[in-house]
């Protein structure tokens, strides 16, 4: 039966025998400028970062980008942050479900392996967000400020 049928295991060690997981390779991102919202340039070229640096540009544009609104993304890329706005939710759950979203957004990366360290303030209509993102290679202060 086996023979005709070679797609299905004869025995269940085959079935359960374990891929191994290659490296990640090196990640590499554009080198971004924060300020300006423009990608950087030497002598006329732009220019690659690696590791966290590329991290932190990947981070950036993960968290501009609207989730579920364009085709060229995944539905694992971006946030739902901006589903927020308008609604009156009490301050705790507006707290829990910006960390949720955050998370959603970041951890979706295989480069980032967890976040923590959540700090979250309101300050009149803004509410900031303070944590540290722990990746392949070390860890990464960032921040999100939400306006209300």
């Amino acid at each position: 039966m086996s023979s005709n049928y070679a797609f299905i295991p004869t025995t269940l060690t085959e079935e359960t025998k374990k891929v191994e997981k290659s490296e990640l390779p090196i990640f590499r991102e554009l080198a971004f400028d924060f300020e300006t919202g423009q990608l950087k340039t030497r002598g006329g070229q732009y220019y690659y970062v690696e590791k966290n640096e590329a991290i932190k540009v990947w981070i950036w544009f993960a968290r501009q980008a609207s989730r579920f609104t364009y085709l060229a993304y995944s539905t694992d890329y971006g946030n739902e942050i901006h589903t927020l706005i308008g609604r009156y939710l009490a301050k705790q759950l507006l707290y829990s479900e910006l960390r949720r979203m955050i998370e959603e957004c970041l951890l979706c990366n295989p480069y980032i392996t967890s976040l923590t360290d959540f700090q979250i303030e309101q300050k009149g209509a803004k509410v900031e967000c303070f944590f540290a993102v722990n990746t392949i290679y070390g860890s990464i202060a960032q921040s999100y400020t939400y306006n209300q």
